[in-house]
């Protein structure tokens, strides 16, 4: 059972963690977030802290390990299924980046970073099919 002061510290980690996203402190935000885990044990909110650390570091891969940790304790979140896409956009896996932005649209289709997501998306899907067209016509 977590204390209410384990809870309080668990809080200051987080913001103190959102402040270092903000200004580009992504190793620090691994180190933190990883020492929290420790301390704290396996929370969504610092798996989602450290792999957007872990994104911008550009360990894709390890990033994607602990979103599917996050995602297995809160199965409804948006936020991990969006970041799940930006993921697969980086791997250049469009399919893949498609799923997981459907998956989190139907959750919160109010979700701005998911809707430039989508957008971003659509053009790539667009530039596929464009150079597939023209690859055909040359081909003809």
């Amino acid at each position: 059972m977590i204390q209410r002061n384990d809870s309080l510290a668990l809080t200051e980690v987080l913001r103190f963690a959102d402040q270092l996203l903000l200004h580009g402190h992504h190793q620090a935000v691994l180190a933190l977030s990883s020492r929290a885990l420790t301390d704290h044990g396996d929370w969504p909110g610092l798996r989602v802290r450290r792999a957007r650390a872990l994104l911008a570091l550009h360990r894709t891969r390890d990033a994607e390990r602990d979103l599917a940790l996050a995602l297995r304790l809160d199965p409804t979140s948006a936020t991990v299924l969006r970041l799940l896409c930006e993921s697969a956009l980086c791997r250049g896996d469009l399919a893949q980046a498609e799923a997981y932005l459907d998956a989190a649209l139907r959750l919160d289709p109010n979700d701005p970073r998911a809707r430039e997501l989508a957008g971003v998306a659509l053009g790539w899907r667009a530039e596929r099919a464009a150079l597939a067209y023209g690859r055909r016509r040359r081909a003809a």
